[in-house]
């Protein structure tokens, strides 16, 4: 099994005395290894506690809580939804905060492995529902508590036989953040009304929490710009917010209602009309999909343009996307540099090569070489800009070899948006090459998209 975060984001830092900013590409990785993830999953489900399972449909609201400091605002709003028969799903110490606001907690719900989470537990809840993967320590500070499993590769592999056979439980989704898996856990429960307050994923007036949490104080912070705005967050929150779009969209895809209160980075996200969108933010989102993913076009390409090309020296891999095409590249002995204005699309096996993120709209690319892949990008830009792009990466390489799609896209309805903007047949493209006096050595139409091998004779790289 893996973590089930596993994350790259690109980090600016400004040096005061350089010109331009240092690019410096983070890790997120889960703050407890997979060895101590999977031990307390196998320690906690040989248990003999209940595990969640899925109850029949109800018509009440779940008031789902956790800690940012929106929540102070939104006090009356919580107040109120309880006052009707609302039902409260606390994460982590937001159910202190809350009980100390004269309000009863029902389920407090943990996820963390860390054993420092013991100390998050609110004894005085009416119920506990613990992640399978929270330390045994944790599961064991409560009488009784609901043991929940996340839906990660292989999980079932570590529970006792038995239970396996005798089945009747539920495996969650939403990844390991609490904040998107609470909702998962309500979804579970019967609730299909869900309220959402304080997963603000960023911070305010310097604080993370609406109370102070010590486990978080010494966490690092980010700015990360959205739309018009900015935030402070972590690199954990920011991909908690990402998420939770996704899993709040397959929950209304299911027959929920999702109301999201407050102020922060995951309610402006959510809260975002989607034709307002840039599109590096279009594809933040768009990354976040794992089917998005599963088909990767320049993957497929890359033994044909190693047989066509023969490159000798770097290759750019022009709109990266998964990084696949350049780990083959890598295996096969190149050396490579990956570029993508999206700094969450690769995946992880690429993520030890060499990436910058960059717009190929904008002139400047800090990298050149003979050589350049680009597959399955041009047909995502505004048309307008498809001309600035071929320019931009004709100007760093030489020998570039494309793949454009002649056909619309199916999977910008997850986003209701379309992905493929410029859809234009393979002699169009071949005009944008040829009226810049490019030379096409080779082309071909695959009815449904189109290759070109295309030199510069005019260009000579510098950097190989």
């Amino acid at each position: 099994m893996s973590c089930p975060q596993t994350d790259v984001i690109q980090v600016e830092y400004q040096n005061p005395h350089a010109q331009n900013k240092l690019l410096l590409p983070v890790q997120i990785i889960c703050n407890t290894t997979d060895e101590i993830i999977k031990q307390n999953i196998i320690e906690n489900s040989e248990k003999h506690l209940e595990w969640l399972k899925s109850e029949p449909e109800n018509a009440l609201p779940a008031i789902i809580v956790g800690g940012g400091a929106s929540i102070e605002d939104e006090i009356d709003n919580i107040r109120a939804l309880k006052e009707a028969g609302g039902v409260i799903f606390a994460a982590n110490a937001a159910s202190q905060w809350l009980r100390k606001q004269g309000l009863s907690v029902d389920y407090q719900c943990i996820a963390d492995a860390k054993e420092e989470s013991l100390t998050l537990i609110d004894p005085e809840a009416k119920q506990h529902i613990i992640s399978s993967q929270a330390h045994p320590k944790t599961m064991d500070s409560v009488a009784d508590p609901v043991v929940w499993h996340l839906s990660i590769a292989d999980i079932e592999t570590l529970f006792p036989v038995e239970r396996v056979k005798k089945g009747g439980y539920a495996l969650l989704g939403g990844g390991s953040a609490v904040g998107n898996s609470i909702l998962c856990v309500a979804y579970a429960k019967g609730f299909r009304d869900l309220h959402v307050f304080g997963l603000d994923s960023s911070h305010k007036d310097g604080r993370s929490h609406a109370y102070r949490q010590n486990m978080n104080v010494v966490i690092p912070t980010i700015e990360v710009k959205w739309f018009d705005r900015e935030f402070t967050s972590s690199i954990a929150m920011k991909a908690q917010a990402e998420k939770f779009q996704f899993t709040a969209k397959h929950l209304k895809d299911v027959g929920c209602t999702i109301r999201v209160y407050g102020d922060g980075l995951l309610q402006t996200m959510y809260n975002t009309d989607y034709s307002d969108l840039s599109e590096r933010e279009k594809y933040q989102l768009m990354w976040q999909y794992d089917l998005y993913r599963e088909v990767s076009p320049g993957e497929s390409l890359a033994e044909a343009f190693l047989h066509i090309v023969k490159p000798e020296g770097l290759i750019i891999d022009f709109g990266c996307g998964t990084g696949r095409a350049s780990v083959k590249f890598a295996e096969a002995g190149h050396s490579v540099m990956l570029i993508d204005f999206a700094d969450n699309c690769r995946d992880e096996e690429a993520l030890s090569l060499p990436f910058i993120q960059w717009d190929l709209t904008k002139r400047g690319i800090s990298v050149e070489s003979v050589y350049g892949y680009c597959t399955d990008v041009m047909e995502h830009l505004p048309t307008k800009d498809v001309g600035a792009v071929i320019d931009n990466i004709m100007s760093v390489s030489e020998k570039v070899f494309f793949q454009i799609s002649t056909v619309n896209d199916h999977f910008g309805t997850a986003i209701e948006s379309h992905l493929h903007l410029t859809v234009k047949p393979h002699d169009w493209w071949l005009g944008r090459f040829e009226i810049r006096g490019l030379k096409v050595e080779f082309d071909k139409d695959n009815g449904n998209a189109s290759l070109f091998y295309v030199t510069n004779p005019d260009r000579r790289a510098t950097c190989q």
